[in-house]
């Protein structure tokens, strides 16, 4: 028994019994990317493909902003009686969020000067707070009624990050409806639609399970608005495409990225400004060039590491697979 013992701890020493199977000199043998090719013919011939399971289900109506509007915003609180009541009314309510309920109490102690002090205004970057707090307490309609009605009372235009701000507390219920509802009530009123904006709206159709609607939501906003989501929205999507099995949906992904490589704007100068033309459409902003600049340098998004992305998920991507 000690014999043998003895000739376990020798091999591991040596590394002549390692767990996945390699010497010490395969070991040491990585690609330019830092993946060793053990690893990537792991991947590709692993028994069991990773896979992902989504979930069959929507969160209850009452919490889809959506479902209740077309419910007219009546909603029945969970174990309590039949009785409806409105949504907005229920987020009122004290027990709904103490965290909330003191947010707002020390919002109106401000504005009335309860504190012995002069009443203070509240300016944009407070109410885009409030509804932040609203948004990750799950008061959806509260952070609505700030949008619509309460900051335009106070005289203020929501910003860009108002909108952003909501939306993405969409996209975490997967209420891509009412997103792309607020999406065009955004760009309606002429506000900037930005990388936070399409991340939002990606992860919103990723969540309800609509991976082709995410991938078509990419390519519009950048021919219509000339921007892009951060590269990890990028990777999501063909991470959801793959783990779904849907292959083709995380080829056109790749796709659309390769013609992100091919991107090269002509610029002209005019009065001192750098104006970029893409296609027939012409706009002054240069962060466009910075925007295709880093995504087209991304290691994370480079021919190599698209392919692992693709080994790791137990699938391929050829030379035929890039133009």
């Amino acid at each position: 028994m000690e014999q043998h013992q003895e000739q376990q701890q020798q091999q591991q020493v040596d590394g002549s019994d390692d767990d996945n199977g390699m010497d010490g000199t395969e070991e040491e043998r990585y690609t330019q990317d830092g993946e060793s090719k053990q690893d990537s013919v792991i991947h590709r011939n692993r028994k069991r493909r990773v896979r992902m399971q989504m979930r069959r289900h929507m969160p209850p109506y009452y919490k889809l902003p959506s479902d209740v509007k077309l419910k007219g915003q009546l909603v029945k609180k969970p174990g309590r009686s039949q009785e409806k009541i409105s949504k907005l009314d229920w987020e009122r309510e004290h027990d709904w969020s103490l965290s909330l309920t003191a947010a707002f109490a020390f919002t109106d102690s401000l504005t009335y000067g309860a504190c012995g002090h002069e009443p203070i205004a509240l300016n944009l970057t407070s109410w885009n707070i409030l509804i932040k707090a609203c948004c990750y307490r799950g008061a959806i309609w509260r952070a609505m009624e700030i949008l619509e009605e309460t900051m335009p009372k106070n005289g203020i235009e929501p910003d860009e990050v108002s909108y952003n701000t909501i939306l993405a507390a969409l996209a975490r219920l997967g209420d891509k409806d009412f997103l792309r509802e607020l999406l065009t009530t955004m760009t309606n009123k002429g506000l900037k639609v930005d990388k936070y904006t399409i991340q939002a709206v990606v992860d919103g159709h990723l969540n309800a399970g609509d991976i082709s609607g995410a991938i078509t939501i990419v390519q519009d906003m950048f021919n219509q608005h000339q921007t892009l989501p951060p590269y990890t929205s990028h990777l999501k999507i063909i991470e959801f495409a793959l783990g779904n099995n849907l292959i083709f949906e995380a080829k056109r992904q790749v796709y659309f990225i390769q013609q992100l490589w091919k991107w090269e704007p002509n610029s002209t100068t005019e009065g001192g400004d750098v104006h970029i033309h893409y296609g027939d459409r012409s706009s002054g902003p240069v962060d466009l060039q910075q925007i295709m600049y880093l995504t087209k340098n991304n290691p994370k998004l480079s021919k190599r590491s698209l392919q692992q992305l693709f080994e790791y998920f137990g699938e391929e991507l050829l030379e035929e697979d890039f133009f």
